[in-house]
């Protein structure tokens, strides 16, 4: 898949999405994001202080593996409690305020069936069901829209 880089709105890009193993994980990751999928959708939330609908995830706290970090923000976000996340992928980006490189492991979830699931933390305020192979939500983000749509498969 090519396409990239992508840029948002906001001047952030999505320089490259390297897929392979948690042994990739080289550079300092100090983001964890994670990839619900049921029936070819993928579960966002509201961020409500970035004001957009993204994947779930977060910041990997000190001393913590980008796999446990993903486990716990999703389990924060969603009310989601698995243990047994996929790794799928390493997103670099380019972020514009302030201007820095930004590594994300990314995660990856398959049901069966739709989990339960309900905002549980201060900065998410609604969860939606999205499929990738359709346009964006009002507000949602383009770069974890990009990213969900590659892990998935389901980019153009």
């Amino acid at each position: 898949m090519n396409g990239l880089p992508v840029t948002d709105a906001r001047g952030n890009t999505l320089v490259s999405l390297r897929f392979g193993t948690e042994r990739d994980l080289t550079a300092p990751m100090p983001l964890a994001l994670v990839v619900v999928e049921v029936d070819g959708r993928v579960l966002l939330v509201f961020d409500r202080r970035r004001g957009q609908w993204g994947l779930p995830g977060g910041t990997i706290e000190l001393g913590e593996t980008s796999h446990r970090a993903a486990v716990r923000e999703l389990a924060a976000e969603t009310g989601i409690v698995v243990s047994g996340l996929r790794f799928a992928a390493v997103a670099r980006f380019v972020l514009r305020d302030p201007v820095r490189r930004e590594y994300a492991a990314v995660y990856r979830a398959g049901f069966a069936t739709e989990p339960a699931v309900r905002p549980r933390h201060d900065e998410v305020s609604a969860i939606a069901w999205w499929h990738p192979g359709t346009r964006l939500l009002r507000d949602q983000g383009l770069l974890d829209a990009e990213i969900a749509r590659r892990v998935t498969g389901s980019a153009r």
